[in-house]
């Protein structure tokens, strides 16, 4: 009797912990799977809307680096949130079943897939924020002191290495704005569904081998 109430309230605890709401956000690191999708949702959330996509433009600068920055932290931030599934996800491997490190193999692929993708527009958008620059002597300074000698001061200013290049960056990814926005919001939204799946296929594997081994013969 005493192992069957323990088991109750095993149980109800687990679905308490189930139902308990997920809190997660910039101050607040996931920790779970379910944590992980929550605050990928709420990358995807503040991805620019694809009107104001569609309004970069060579004429407004200013706003071209705005969009760039936003999704730059965002993509920072999703590949950080990313790095916590192992961690949320850890068992000793000899104790992993085969069809479980099966479905753990999948996620693991498709987490390098989705940075993949995702580093594409972070790459892009790196050649636009910080081109390479040079340092170049920008003044010099001669002062003739009273007694003779001569005093040279040297002022050095950092200027874009390339120009014209930066400049077909910045033509590039104002043509392919829309489109390098819906990898990111692609992406982001299959991990979600790959972290489901996953989900998923350890429940119906858990509950596969509870029967195995509950068989009454």
């Amino acid at each position: 009797m005493t192992k069957g109430g323990t088991t109750s309230n095993g149980n109800k605890r687990a679905r308490e912990e189930d139902n308990a709401e997920v809190v997660v956000g910039d101050d607040n690191p996931p920790s779970t799977l379910p944590e992980i999708q929550e605050r990928i949702k709420q990358l995807i959330a503040r991805i620019p809307s694809k009107e104001e996509t569609a309004r970069l433009s060579l004429d407004d600068i200013p706003a071209m680096e705005r969009w760039c920055k936003t999704v730059r932290k965002i993509t920072r931030d999703y590949n950080l949130s990313l790095n916590f599934v192992a961690i949320a996800n850890y068992q000793w491997e000899p104790d992993r079943p085969g069809h479980t490190g099966q479905s753990l193999g999948a996620l693991r692929n498709q987490i390098q897939l989705s940075t993949a993708q995702t580093n594409i527009v972070s790459n892009h958008i790196a050649r636009v924020l910080t081109p390479s620059l040079d340092t170049r002597l920008h003044k010099k300074t001669v002062i003739e002191k009273p007694n003779g000698e001569r005093e040279e001061t040297y002022e050095y200013a950092a200027v874009i290495n390339d120009p014209e290049m930066l400049q077909l960056n910045r033509e590039q990814l104002c043509e392919e704005a829309i489109y390098k926005r819906q990898l990111v919001v692609s992406t982001m939204n299959q991990m979600v569904l790959c972290m489901d799946d996953y989900q998923k296929a350890e429940a119906g594997a858990a509950g596969a081998e509870t029967s195995r081994f509950s068989m009454a013969y």
